[in-house]
């Protein structure tokens, strides 16, 4: 097995597809921060004034890299059939199955933080960093967004081994992007009030919350907008997010695995 995830680590690092598509996600979502923040020609925010209006939304959006790695890393070997090969000169199929799993279950959650991540520190090179939020607090967001993010590459990870396809997981992080768009616009109301009551029950919606900061809005005598913000996250919401990411993690991982342990392979 230890051969095959060398192999497949060694194949992400020589995807081209997948490192320019990174590589664009990146570059677009600062051009995004810095084109939006002096859109209005009012003086730039700092980073941590600017950051909670627009995390959500690039947390949302990169997620998608995830997705992009897994099908091609993992769902190019049944397009060519590498896997059926190595079946065929005895490999078992739990060291084909976790050695394609557990490299991308490392890079695909680091990946996405880093593409989220990156922008921001730009964004405070250029800008400043402020006090609004303490780094510490925003630090915290993004490394717990590695649970539910391990979370998503398990149910990428299933997909493309029952479907056999690359796009499979691009397909499912579509439909869990649509479906907590849906619930973070209303509709329908039965979805979106679930998911506020227990956001941790998707992923995104997970990442969605780890991405949202309470505040305040209060006004000055020119009718100017201040935010007041409260970074911290309360003790359940942490412990919820990292046992139900884990366990989630694991009944993804083990439906693939039986899945493809008693499939056929035709």
């Amino acid at each position: 097995m230890f051969d095959i995830m060398r192999f497949q680590f060694r194949q992400l690092l020589r995807t081209r597809v997948v490192h320019l598509a990174n590589l664009l996600m990146l570059t677009v979502f600062f051009l995004m921060l810095f084109l939006d923040s002096g859109n209005s020609g009012n003086e730039r925010q700092t980073l941590t004034d600017y950051l909670p209006l627009t995390m959500n939304l690039l947390t949302g959006i990169s997620v998608t890299a995830a997705a992009i790695m897994i099908g091609m890393v993992c769902g190019d070997d049944f397009a060519d059939k590498t896997i059926n090969h190595e079946l065929a000169a005895g490999r078992s199929r739990a060291s084909s199955f976790f050695g394609r799993a557990v490299p991308v279950l490392i890079a695909a959650p680091l990946t996405v933080v880093f593409i989220c991540a990156v922008p921001y520190v730009l964004y405070g090179a250029l800008f400043g960093v402020g006090n609004a939020i303490p780094v510490s607090a925003i630090v915290q967001r993004f490394l717990l967004m590695l649970l539910p993010l391990l979370r998503f590459s398990a149910f990428c990870i299933l997909t493309v081994f029952v479907t056999k396809h690359q796009l499979a997981a691009i397909g499912a992080s579509f439909l869990t992007m649509m479906i907590s768009l849906s619930a973070a616009m209303g509709s329908p109301q039965f979805i979106t009030h679930i998911l506020h009551l227990h956001p941790c029950m998707l992923s995104l919606s997970n990442i969605t919350e780890l991405s949202a900061f309470s505040s305040w809005r209060t006004y000055d005598l020119t009718l100017q907008n201040f935010y007041t913000y409260y970074p911290e996250l309360s003790v359940s919401f942490i412990v919820t997010t990292v046992i139900v990411s884990l366990a989630m993690t694991a009944v993804y991982l083990l439906l693939g695995y039986h899945f493809f342990h008693t499939d056929d392979m035709n």
